[in-house]
């Protein structure tokens, strides 16, 4: 849950960064905002990682998805390199 809300946040800061549109309140759009932000500024692609982690989300919460096959420490580690890329990306 935690690795998903880091991830989607730190999409929504890189693409306010780069003009990127996105909808703040829909996931789906903030996936589509990740493979754009990949595309066109060569960030790394955690945009089916998004899918994943927010069908695991979604798993937990409502039980209406099935749980995704993550690794926690494969999940950790992609997280950490986007953040990462993301602090480069804008300066920080």
């Amino acid at each position: 849950m935690f690795a998903f809300l880091c991830l989607e946040n730190a999409v929504a800061a890189a693409a306010l960064h780069a003009g990127t549109s996105f909808k703040i309140t829909s996931h789906s759009s903030k996936a589509h905002a990740a493979k754009e932000l990949a595309s066109k500024h060569g960030l790394p692609d955690v945009s089916s990682l998004l899918v994943e982690l927010n069908d695991a989300r979604k798993s937990t919460s409502y039980g209406d998805a099935p749980w995704p096959n993550l690794d926690a420490e494969d999940v950790a580690a992609e997280v950490e390199r986007f953040l990462s890329a993301v602090e480069t990306f804008v300066g920080a």
